[in-house]
């Protein structure tokens, strides 16, 4: 399979997450929701394919805000295959962090709580360690990889009549031996919340450096478990969850009790598993795998990057809704205008509304102060950390307004969202072409506050009227490029591309050398010949500018015409830049061919 294939003519492949001997999972784009999904098929057809569906069955069946979920399934005629469509949680696994032991309380609490749902149903997920829980980007972890799930009194495992899988550092001595119990994922809990305190897993008897599987699972099934590690408050409780026969263990539910008192957190009522009905599915409903290939390769840390805004995730019914969703809904339609209030500016000079300018996740508001001159406020939408050494702040309701470092000819502001660590607003102020007399930083904080506070009631308007359907807006940028077009670039890294707010811009850096490729989308007047080199690419009029000074090539590509707000002709284009310390003719040749790939899939050729 390969990047940009669309799968069931609604879900596009960005990025390949793990391929191995069995499976094949990938990061993708929802087209007709606009937000990251993960995609996992089986390589191999016969009657894996077939468990692939019963589980997915299943798995609809159980929801519950600490479990990964399962949003769709595509049996896709083209491709000839079965794939699960999963919830893609963008803060990675807990793999190789350590924290604080109450911050590790507080996640293992969350987890307490999908087990106890789990055990209510008679499951065991058997395989409880940091790889398997994501965390989202507002601190909600989730339970990720339910192949080794277990039903108690059936000894139904996921794959029939086969081995119990587990893992040897994390599992309780009684799934060692075969016997799995619901207090096997208390000791494989407390394990994990160990290991999120002291960076390892508890030791499991002598002899660390034994080399034989079989001896080092039969040390851990019989050796006392040592803690020495200091985990402060929670030692007292890790000490009872690990004890070696499971009748000592303390029951789940008092596990997630008593977590919350060591986190310092109210402790919500157990969230059991809703919309459960025996009648709509077999009696061998089993929680399970579909969620745990997919789930457990994103909980490797194969969350997409992006520069801009997290792409879009609108709410659904079985999803908890992001802080970032709450602020800005479904952002590919979110209109960054709602931003602005030219009327607010008024006091500055004359204001216009310029709406077809520069990339899809701006807005414009040209200010004409009484001194001379003309200011470009923009507000634009992000995708980035908030500042790490922020200026003078200040909050409007929930939104915090940071000023930027002072730059000659412009003055910023950055807005931070609560809660969420992925998505600034930055408004800037510049003149546009002769300088005035305006002060441009009073001008930013009349335009930040007038943010922040559309913001702060969000969600943000729609566009009214949407973007057409012609629009490249309605295109995902990392999909005009696939991987094989990028290895015109020496060792670009074609599946790990920085993402822009909704899907809008794509870069890709290479790992041998300085060089980099950019392919973002503007919008302004028609280009002419003193824009650049005129070529034709698959039919596509392209300009291509050197920059020797600053070691780029950009080619401009004209994608459609069309009527702006005034009536008069503007362009969307796609720009595609290639970046570095090479000859500027070698730069040129890669933009050209890669801009000749992305042409040739706009044209679909």
């Amino acid at each position: 399979m390969r990047q940009s294939t669309a799968i069931g003519g609604r879900y596009r492949l960005v990025k390949c997450l793990v391929s191995g001997s069995a499976t094949e999972v990938w990061l993708a784009l929802d087209l007709s929701l606009n937000r990251e999904v993960v995609l996992k098929r089986l390589l191999a057809d016969g009657p894996g394919s077939g468990r692939l569906r019963a589980e997915a069955r299943a798995l609809a069946a159980f929801n519950h805000r600490h479990v990964v979920t399962l949003h769709d399934t595509v049996d896709d005629p083209e491709t000839g295959t079965f794939w699960l469509v999963m919830e893609h949680v963008p803060g990675g696994s807990l793999d190789g962090r350590t924290m604080s032991p109450e911050r590790a309380a507080r996640i293992g609490a969350q987890i307490a709580d999908a087990l106890t749902a789990m055990h209510a149903e008679h499951i065991v997920h058997l395989d409880v360690k940091p790889a398997n829980i994501v965390e989202s980007d507002d601190g909600v972890v989730k339970l990720a990889d339910f192949g080794a799930a277990y039903r108690v009194g059936g000894r139904d495992t996921i794959t029939a009549n086969g081995a119990i899988s587990y893992t040897v550092a994390y599992a309780a001595p009684e799934v060692i031996r075969g016997q799995p119990d619901p207090g096997s994922d208390v000791f494989s809990l407390g394990a994990t919340v160990y290991a999120l305190v002291a960076g390892r897993p508890p030791r499991r008897g002598a002899g660390d450096a034994e080399s034989d599987a079989d001896v080092v699972a039969w040390k851990a099934a019989h050796s006392d478990v040592a803690l020495t590690a200091d985990v402060g408050p929670l030692d007292g409780l890790l000490r009872e969850m690990l004890r070696l026969d499971l009748r000592e263990r303390p029951a789940i539910e008092e596990v997630r009790r008593r977590l919350a008192e060591i986190a310092g957190t109210p402790l919500p009522a157990p969230s059991l598993p809703r919309d459960r009905s025996p009648r709509r599915f077999p009696a061998r409903t089993l929680l399970v795998a579909a969620l745990a290939v997919a789930a457990l390769l994103i909980a490797a840390g194969s969350v997409l990057k992006e520069r801009g805004t997290p792409s879009p995730r609108p709410s659904a019914p079985s999803t908890p809704m992001r802080a970032a969703d709450l602020t800005l809904g479904d952002h590919r339609t979110a209109d960054p205008c709602a931003m602005t209030d030219a009327a607010a500016l008024g006091r500055f000079g004359r204001t216009e509304v310029d709406l077809d300018y520069g990339n899809f996740d701006r807005c414009d508001v040209l200010v004409s102060p009484p001194g001379g001159g003309v200011v470009d406020v923009t507000a634009d939408l992000n995708h980035d950390p908030p500042p790490e050494q922020a200026g003078a702040a200040r909050t409007v309701g929930r939104i915090k307004v940071v000023d930027d470092p002072a730059e000659s000819g412009e003055c910023s502001r950055t807005l931070v969202l609560p809660d969420v660590h992925e998505v600034i607003v930055k408004i800037r102020t510049r003149w546009e072409d002769d300088e005035g007399r305006a002060d441009l930083c009073e001008i930013a904080d009349a335009a930040a506050t007038v943010a922040a506070q559309a913001l702060d009631h969000g969600p943000l308007k729609r566009r009214s009227p949407p973007l057409p359907e012609a629009s490249l807006a309605q295109r995902y940028a990392c999909a005009l490029l696939s991987g094989k077009s990028l290895e015109a670039v020496p060792g670009i890294d074609a599946t790990d591309p920085d993402v822009g707010f909704g899907g809008w811009d794509c870069e890709w850096d290479s790992t041998t050398s300085d060089t980099w490729v950019d392919l973002s989308y503007d919008r302004g007047r028609p280009p002419s010949a003193e824009d650049g080199t005129v070529t034709r690419l698959n039919g596509y009029r392209a300009f291509v500018r050197p920059d020797r000074e600053d070691r780029t090539c950009e080619l401009e590509v004209v994608f459609r015409t069309y009527a702006d707000q005034d009536g008069q002709t503007a362009v969307e284009k796609v720009l595609l830049v290639v970046g570095g310390s090479r000859p500027i003719d070698r730069l040129c040749g890669m933009a050209t061919a890669l801009a000749r790939s992305a042409t040739a899939e706009l044209r679909g050729v």
